[in-house]
């Protein structure tokens, strides 16, 4: 008990109470010894999501993060409070399953002091999950975009072996570790990572409102702070339950990505002036319509683990590349005008 180092778990709320109270419930069971603190960063709820918080058993401490429709701008605010040098960004649709979760996940920056973060190796695929959740967890990622662009940040259940963005370091039966390329990152940065907050605060984010949970790990990996643990483990994340759902908000963050982020991001997971981008969206879009390359890709992943979901792939191939075409479509002829 005494070699692990109190943590902080940082949680942005804003109206949480659909899930909250069942992701709460899987931290109270965590076996980890040290949770100094879950500071619940609010951005003014007004449901009963920090009664929830209250009751919850942990060593709650709730801060009015502002920004309330600005859940990264709250995320910059809870490493700005955080009492602990190790924390932890576990979302409110975020469920860990595995009770020793966190032992697992601190382990490794205990070990190698050059890893300055920790995250899962795959989301879980619980059965009793929705097929469009268990579907995200297959695939590895929350938008099929971001896995044809290379850019996931989890493995895929249709592959056994670490074949993402980075080099590997070494691996043992535990974790991988990588070191990642500062100008070619994966989408880390939340949904289960763990950090060290002195590394993180060197990132060059101004104020709250410039901060992006994968651009503050690119900010610190191009000052030489790139290497990551990949824990051999999982993390539910609830992103969705309905496909229309999903696709409306989809197009409406891309509605306010490509119009208002595009400017003031430091790192673009697409980048329109990277040749190896625009070669993979063009590759994207021609195998969204041809329907050919996404059908034998479930097919793949179906063999790897059987599971009908896989099947939802060429379906949310084509509805996520007719919703960004035509929220970029839009934006573009907004700002013309």
């Amino acid at each position: 008990m005494n070699k692990w180092p109190p943590i902080t778990i940082i949680i942005v709320t804003l109206n949480s109470s659909r899930t909250f109270e069942k992701c709460l419930r899987y931290i109270k069971d965590q076996t980890y010894p040290k949770i100094s603190e879950a500071l619940i960063v609010d951005g003014g709820s007004t449901d009963d999501t920090l009664e929830i918080a209250k009751k919850s058993g942990l060593p709650v401490r709730i801060i009015n993060g502002g920004y309330k429709y600005n859940q990264e701008a709250r995320r910059a605010v809870g490493i700005g409070k955080a009492k602990s040098e190790i924390c932890v960004f576990i979302d409110t649709d975020n469920f860990i399953e595995d009770k020793k979760w966190l032992e697992r996940m601190v382990e490794p920056l205990l070990i190698e002091k050059s890893v300055v973060a920790s995250q899962t190796l795959r989301y879980s695929v619980p059965k009793n999950a929705s097929m469009l959740n268990r579907y995200f967890g297959l695939l590895g990622a929350s938008d099929p975009i971001a896995y044809y662009l290379g850019k996931a940040d989890r493995l895929s259940f249709a592959f056994d072996h670490w074949n993402l963005l980075g080099k590997i370091v070494s691996e043992n039966k535990k974790y991988y570790i990588i070191d990642f390329q500062p100008n070619n990152y994966p989408t880390v940065g939340c949904n289960g990572v763990i950090f060290r907050r002195s590394i993180l605060l060197k990132s060059n984010w101004k104020n709250p409102e410039s901060y992006m949970h994968t651009d503050v790990f690119v900010d610190i990996g191009r000052l030489g702070y790139n290497r990551f643990a990949i824990v051999k483990n999982e993390i539910f994340h609830n992103t969705s339950d309905n496909i229309v759902n999903f696709l409306k908000k989809r197009r409406n963050y891309m509605l306010v990505h490509h119009k208002h982020l595009g400017g003031i991001r430091r790192y673009k997971v697409f980048n329109s002036n990277r040749f190896e981008d625009l070669l993979k969206l063009l590759l994207f879009i021609v195998l969204s319509l041809t329907l050919i390359q996404p059908i034998l890709f479930s097919i793949k992943g179906y063999l790897k683990k059987k599971d009908v979901a896989w099947f939802l792939h060429p379906l949310l191939c084509f509805g996520i590349m007719v919703v960004y075409s035509q929220a970029i479509l839009v934006s573009s002829l907004k700002m013309k005008k």
